[in-house]
């Protein structure tokens, strides 16, 4: 279990960074879609003027292409930003080829190298920059023997270009270097910020968790079950506006928050091995109001912290069933957040299938049939058909958790990946 809980820690560090560079590009090249409008306009009429039409063409198809990796709705992220990339470098060297020193692409290829680094990382600026020197090498040479039909520039040598190059080469190293080396002060700033906030969170439902006779195995199975049903339900029909990859992300770590009220129920409650009297049974549905206001509290002091605000709706809603006889406050259907009913979900599956002071483990097959006939009363009809067809990767883990004697994750990860297919990866488990 701690080789799983590292595992899990590793991956929300590794996925942290390509969060951040895919905000950096929709900022950027955004700003960059709407500046470029009347740029757009203006140089394709002075080219149609003029009769440069392949300049016209190309503005054009350099537009398309920009639009294209701002808006394809299924395109992935690592695609976008090496073509927005590369759409920098071309558009500098279609400048240059085209007007020669006195446009603006000395402008653009000076982007192409910063720009790799932020949203490729450190070698891609090195190989940018290599490119970089490389063409304005070769356009230099190309000039000299009159290959380039440039407009005369009064003055102007081939001796002048390389000055200018090797000025433009050693300026784009320094800015592309001081981007790479901040970046690397914003990776290891990540890390320990979600180190922290790993091992905070960790505490926090642990304090629940050790109250109620737990040993943690069940918080890290929660983690996985929870991401597990959140990514099957991505890749199903109707997807909700709010589950995407940032949504599974927190919710493999805001999972675990969901019994944190139990902080405030008495151990003779709690730890009773017998069934509860109407009183002490009240008593119980009081945690997920405790486990709330507990979260809202930190909230107060992080008003913009996703994950507590995803733990607290969890720990809220996690009892709250599907027809409305759940409790706290009795919601329905989509009205209980999503989050919680994932949990809702998930929490019962590992309650069924885990022994506990006051019941048996139940067999995968009835928990099965359990959920299968709560679908559309406990939980949501939906979600249920996601977990119908991934059932046999929970018996797998459950199975695996439990077992005395634990094998390697990787031997895990290899039993879920045959009944996935080739394409089933560690990831998918947190």
């Amino acid at each position: 279990m701690a080789l799983e809980n590292k595992h899990i820690h590793q991956y929300e560090i590794d996925d942290a960074l390509p969060q951040w560079r895919k905000l950096v590009f929709q900022r950027l090249f955004s700003v960059l879609a709407i500046l470029c409008v009347p740029v757009y306009f203006t140089s394709v009429y002075l080219c149609i003027v003029q009769g440069i039409w392949p300049m016209a063409v190309f503005d054009t198809l350099v537009y398309g292409v920009l639009l294209l990796i701002l808006f394809h709705p299924s395109m992935p992220d690592l695609k976008r930003f090496i073509i927005g990339s590369v759409l920098a470098f071309v558009i500098g060297l279609g400048f240059l080829l085209a007007i020669g020193p006195s446009g603006a692409g000395f402008f653009w290829l000076f982007a192409f190298a910063p720009l790799s680094s932020i949203l490729l990382g450190e070698k891609a600026g090195l190989w940018a920059q290599g490119i970089n020197g490389v063409s304005l090498f070769f356009m230099g040479l190309a000039y000299h023997y009159n290959l380039l039909s440039w407009p005369n520039i009064e003055g102007f040598s081939t001796l002048i270009w390389y000055v200018v190059v090797i000025n433009f080469v050693v300026t784009n190293a320094m800015v592309t270097q001081s981007a790479s080396f901040l970046l690397g002060k914003l990776t290891h700033s990540l890390q320990s910020t979600l180190a922290s906030r790993q091992a905070t969170v960790m505490g926090l439902a642990k304090l629940a968790e050790y109250r109620d006779n737990e040993t943690g195995a069940h918080l890290l199975r929660m983690q996985q079950y929870a991401s597990m049903l959140a990514r099957q339900r991505l890749l199903a029909d109707n997807v909700p506006a709010e589950l995407t990859e940032a949504f599974i992300n927190q919710i493999n770590l805001s999972a675990i928050l969901h019994d944190i009220g139990k902080v405030g129920i008495a151990d003779s409650i709690l730890l009773k091995p017998g069934s509860l009297t109407g009183d002490e049974f009240r008593q119980i549905q009081a945690h997920p109001v405790i486990g709330e206001t507990v979260l809202q509290g930190l909230l107060n002091y992080a008003p913009e912290c996703a994950f507590i605000q995803m733990g607290r709706d969890i720990a809220g809603g996690h009892h709250e069933k599907w027809d409305g006889s759940g409790y706290p406050r009795g919601l329905t259907g989509e009205a209980i957040p999503l989050s919680a009913r994932i949990v809702a979900l998930v929490d019962v599956y590992d309650a069924l299938t885990s022994p506990r002071c006051y019941k048996r483990p139940f067999s995968h097959d009835e928990a099965l049939r359990l959920i299968k006939e709560g679908q559309g009363k406990h939980f949501d009809p939906e979600l249920v058909d996601c977990f119908m067809q991934i059932h046999q990767e929970f018996e797998i883990l459950s199975k695996a958790s439990l077992e005395e004697t634990a094998k390697p994750l990787g031997v895990y990860n290899a039993e879920l990946a045959s009944t996935r297919g080739k394409d089933f990866t560690a990831k998918t488990l947190n």
